[in-house]
């Protein structure tokens, strides 16, 4: 029985795991899209997750200060609540984690978030259109209309 259940654990743990070399890629991918003149892309995130993503990473610095940011990258319903009270400027992207954030939020652009151990990423038309964003023709397949 003790057996079963280790191997339950390890598959169910499989499913829904966070592939932390996947996600720094494809994050790359698109930031790299949307900021190709930026050799350096300040994210904001509080996520200690994220957080421990993009800490060593050349292309990413993490930034505090939100004013000081071009991304955002929001986790949770608390943290976007929290970074609509204190955004000041409509030039930072707000990027989600979560499927929920992005339909729930019509600042969020995208979201990248992983579902049954699949990764999945959406784009709204109309939120890439109001910040002049044009994505390359690979992410065409992502891009949704609400």
């Amino acid at each position: 029985m003790k057996k079963i259940i280790i191997v339950f654990v390890l598959l169910f743990h499989n499913l829904f795991a966070f592939d932390k070399d996947t996600t720094l890629k494809v994050y790359n991918k698109i930031f790299t899209s949307i900021f190709p003149q930026k050799d350096v892309i300040n994210i904001y995130v509080l996520n200690q997750q994220y957080i421990d993503l993009f800490k060593n990473s050349h292309k990413f610095k993490i930034v505090y200060n939100i004013k000081k940011a071009s991304v955002a990258i929001v986790t949770s319903q608390k943290e976007l609540e929290e970074i609509q009270k204190i955004k000041t400027k409509n030039s930072i992207i707000i990027f989600a984690t979560q499927e929920k954030l992005l339909f729930d939020n019509k600042l969020t652009i995208g979201a990248f978030y992983w579902k049954k151990g699949r990764s999945q990423l959406l784009f709204v038309k109309d939120r890439l259109d109001k910040y002049h964003i044009k994505l390359p023709n690979e992410y065409d397949k992502f891009i949704i209309e609400l």
